[in-house]
């Protein structure tokens, strides 16, 4: 027991001892911010009268006296899909030649041209060509803020900030849906003006503070500047020993030109050749399953899900699911870094399917009660604080790490078009589950979700290896041996770094495996 307890204060100051690395990315992870306060605020809009006496049509039938047509909500939440979509295939396609410093300076030029079309005008070709430009913003933001983090971060510390990409995703909807509770109450278009107005900060605010940062070692080394990684590992890290500095570039430089003489010559094709093509596969899987988890659909209709629901105040219950969502986040901190990936995200998973599961059920069997309304607040908040927990911190620790070294821009892009094509897909169709004039299923579409959570905890448990501890160069070495996701915990690799975890040493039972 005391040397556990020894080893956790360790690696708690080891944490303290990188401060400065983990605010830097919790500075490049406001780029999420963006995309978590757009679903809100836009998901808030749905509901509110301003927005829907401009965009919508008056429906007495309808709780607040308006509604959207099924044609608008499904474009008004699908259209930024659609633009995303088209910004990864971008990246996939040209990602070598982007820098992440640059692709996120690229995100902050869509995403305020995006917003000043949005505010400017009250037509709804404009507002759609908004949604499309700021679908753009959010592909390269989501991609290359990633990017940035993972090739920064060392890899005890690498899931715990990836994580705080979650972490800025909720803060962002918290915010956005409590402006929208400040505003829904205002005539006219400023109630939907104002909160899109405030989302102008986060382009700026990006766009000033990459001023001052680096561009990440990963980045200096591939393109043969080895004194600037060292120095963008001094800023970045603080760290001073030269030693350290030379070993760290060392290691990076080697397992890159071992990645570049393996492969004559870098094609986006490659991500589906030989052993990247599996690595792609799981990198895909890990974008997909973010949609697989539900909430994204939850993200986008929640708060007219709740009004369609029946459930009094769906503003303030959205803001208090949100507020407890992100509690979930805070403590996903020290929990990716000391529980397995595999582990909390097969756990949250099949919570989330037996939360979503009851909240169908209850609908199916109590509709428009009272009590069917409380039973959803609750357990809603059951499953945004796992999704925060658990499940969004490895999935996007995950897209980052099985990603190699000189595909690592293309493929997280492309696994990050496909989430926004099962995106696209879900707002989509959606509106034509939950609409009272469609299919008016309500909550009982959590179903489909239910299922969803259910087949994702299956496939990690076969087919997703354990990363954790792990450096970038340690997983390259597992994927090219060939080990089978369920040993990658125990193997022993020829590469060993400094600044990977001293928890496999704790274990004495390790073990070499054949490869397949």
């Amino acid at each position: 027991m005391a040397p556990q307890l020894s080893s956790t204060k360790t690696q708690l100051r080891n944490i303290w001892g990188e401060k400065r690395l983990v605010g830097i990315c919790l500075f490049i992870a406001l780029a999420q911010f963006q995309y978590g306060y757009d679903s809100a605020a836009v998901s808030g809009f749905q509901s509110m009268p301003g927005f829907l006496a401009v965009f919508g049509y008056a429906d007495p039938t309808n709780p607040i006296g308006y509604n959207l047509t099924t044609q608008v909500q499904t474009l008004l939440q699908s259209l930024i899909s659609v633009g995303a979509f088209v910004s990864c295939l971008i990246i996939f396609k040209f990602g070598g030649q982007i820098s992440p410093r640059s692709g996120l300076w690229v995100a902050s030029l869509l995403g305020a041209v995006s917003i000043a079309i949005q505010i400017g005008s009250d037509h709804i070709a404009a507002l759609y060509v908004g949604r499309v430009l700021l679908g753009l913003s959010n592909g390269f933001y989501s991609t290359y803020s990633v990017v940035y983090i993972g090739e920064s971060a060392p890899a005890y510390l690498r899931g715990a900030v990836i994580g705080m990409v979650a972490f800025q995703i909720y803060f962002g909807s918290l915010i956005g849906i409590l402006v929208d509770n400040y505003t829904h109450v205002y005539a006219g278009q400023k109630s939907y003006q104002i909160p899109l107005g405030v989302m102008f900060a986060i382009p700026i605010i990006i766009s000033i503070g990459l001023l001052f940062l680096p561009e990440t070692p990963r980045h200096y080394v591939a393109t043969n500047q080895e004194d600037r990684a060292a120095e963008a590992i001094r800023r970045l890290r603080g760290v001073r020993d030269d030693s350290q500095l030379g070993e760290e570039v060392a290691i990076m430089k080697t397992s890159w030109l071992e990645e570049v003489e393996s492969h004559s010559s870098v094609h986006v094709l490659d991500a589906f050749r030989g052993t990247d093509l599996r690595r792609t596969l799981l990198t895909i899987s890990a974008a997909l399953a973010q949609a697989a988890t539900g909430m994204l659909f939850m993200s986008h209709f929640s708060v007219y899900l709740f009004v369609q629901a029946g459930v009094g105040k769906p503003f303030t219950w959205v803001t208090v699911s949100l507020g407890i969502a992100l509690s979930g986040t805070i403590l996903s901190f020290p929990g990716v870094r000391f529980f397995d990936r595999r582990h909390l995200l097969i756990g949250c998973s099949l919570v989330n399917f037996a939360v979503l599961l009851a909240i169908s059920i209850v609908y199916t069997v109590a509709l428009g009660t009272s009590a069917a309304g409380k039973c959803m607040i609750g357990l809603s908040c059951i499953f945004v604080w796992m999704y925060g927990f658990g499940q969004a911190p490895v999935l996007w620790a995950l897209q980052t790490e099985l990603a190699s070294q000189r595909l690592r821009s293309q493929t997280v892009g492309f696994a990050q078009g496909c989430t926004f094509a099962a995106s696209w897909v879900s707002s989509y169709c959606s509106p034509y589950f939950i609409n009272p004039e469609a299919l008016n299923w309500g909550p009982k579409y959590f179903y489909v979700w239910a299922g969803s959570n259910f087949i994702l905890a299956i496939f990690v448990f076969f087919w997703m290896p354990e990363t954790r501890g792990r450096s970038l160069e340690q997983i390259d070495e597992l994927f090219d041996k060939k080990v089978p996701a369920r040993r990658f915990k125990r193997y022993v690799t020829d590469l060993q770094q400094t600044d990977t975890d001293d928890y496999m040493a704790e274990k004495p039972e390790v073990e070499k495996v054949e490869t397949v």
